[in-house]
């Protein structure tokens, strides 16, 4: 049956068999992401060993937009990567079936946007070059780390030097002499012919990915991507409906949900004057300081650049992203001193109201309805 097939390919329940088929699939995704965009952007995305190469070579030679341009790919493979632990885990807390599908699902959306959009940022090359590069980085760190989770290091799709590497070893094994035998030298070396077979049919899947995508993108453009976007769909289609029917399709779900992040929020938030005072603090390093007064000020400010009476984006704002940002800061304070301004917090009673932040806010509204009466001006002339 296909839906077991799917569903043993990339749901929770996991076998070697399953992970060698899944990552026969992904390694020729790979291949074919990796190609297509050499030829739109003329560099390779998975290869990091390259990459941080060309980052020493253009700051040997002071060509520091070089240099960006490097440690942005190297930055995003990173956030894939670790994009893709954060969804794995947060499934399996969850107890998901799909904890491994949901990395292929962020996959297919992106590569889904830049098939659509590719051709229309082509025009702006400042743009489209970094941009694609880095959006490619991220699908490359975000499938490696998936496979990585999924087999437990065993198994890579975007590593090719590594794969190349394994071959390698298990012919040098293949082909060693066993003469000492006799000798009692040790045990006989075996190569695992099995692990030989698998890394040769993904190095030839992710060369086929490669041609077919170079062939794909020099004929038909940025929509090449499109059927490699449906293909992960399909991959990751199964363990996600079984999500959806099985947690979402309830009645008291939005309520749940809203529940569970105003909880969140408030945990987070309980911090913020702790990393107020953390901001003056002289044993917070100096940038975290800057961070620490710029997040927990704005947390503390009446005002906020969405209000929350906004639909989705409102509780976007104040639910999700102030939260992440006051946990991310509070990351980089020490220990110590965090824990020493929360009794200080704890002391001082209530947190102060932030009104310089208020009125930045404030200057920020009126600069929105400034650019937005300029941008309407001509269009309502236009129209007369």
């Amino acid at each position: 049956m296909p839906i077991t097939y799917l569903r043993q390919l990339s749901g929770r329940e996991r076998s070697p068999e399953a992970n060698r088929r899944l990552a026969c699939f992904l390694a020729f995704v790979a291949g074919a992401a990796n190609a297509g965009g050499f030829l739109a952007v003329h560099q390779y995305t998975s290869h990091m060993s390259g990459i941080i190469s060309a980052m020493a070579d253009s700051l040997a030679l002071g060509s520091i937009g070089l240099l960006l341009d490097g440690l942005g790919a190297l930055l995003s493979f990173m956030a894939g990567a670790a994009c893709s632990a954060v969804l794995i885990h947060w499934g399996r807390r969850e107890h998901l079936h799909s904890e491994y599908a949901l990395p292929l699902l962020l996959e297919a959306f992106l590569l889904l946007v830049f098939g659509l959009l590719g051709g229309n940022l082509e025009r702006l090359e400042w743009l489209f070059v970094p941009a694609t590069v880095m959006v490619l980085c991220f699908i490359m760190g975000l499938q490696n780390a998936m496979v990585t989770k999924v087999s437990k290091a065993e198994i890579r799709t975007t590593h090719v030097t590594g794969m190349i590497t394994d071959i390698g070893i298990e012919l040098g094994k293949l082909f060693y002499w066993n003469l000492g035998l006799a000798d009692d030298a040790g045990p006989a070396v075996r190569a695992d012919r099995r692990k030989l077979r698998v890394l040769g049919t993904l190095v030839g899947l992710f060369f086929l990915g490669g041609v077919s995508g170079a062939l794909g993108f020099h004929r038909f453009g940025f929509i090449a991507t499109l059927p490699l976007a449906g293909l992960l769909l399909i991959l990751a289609a199964v363990p996600v409906f079984d999500d959806v029917r099985l947690r979402v399709w309830r009645r008291d779900l939005p309520a749940r949900l809203q529940a569970r992040l105003k909880r969140w929020a408030a945990a987070a938030g309980a911090d913020v004057h702790a990393l107020w005072l953390a901001a003056r603090d002289p044993g917070t390093p100096r940038p975290v300081r800057w961070l620490a007064r710029a997040v927990s000020g704005y947390a503390l400010s009446p005002l906020g650049v969405v209000p929350a009476a906004v639909p989705v984006l409102g509780p976007l704002h104040g639910l999700v992203l102030v939260p992440l940002a006051i946990l991310a800061v509070r990351r980089l304070v020490p220990a110590a001193v965090l824990e020493a301004q929360r009794r200080a917090a704890d002391a001082a009673g209530p947190a102060p109201v932030c009104w310089p932040a208020a009125l930045l806010v404030l200057g920020l509204w009126g600069l929105g309805v400034v650019a937005l009466v300029r941008w309407l001006t001509p269009a309502a002339a236009s129209l007369r």
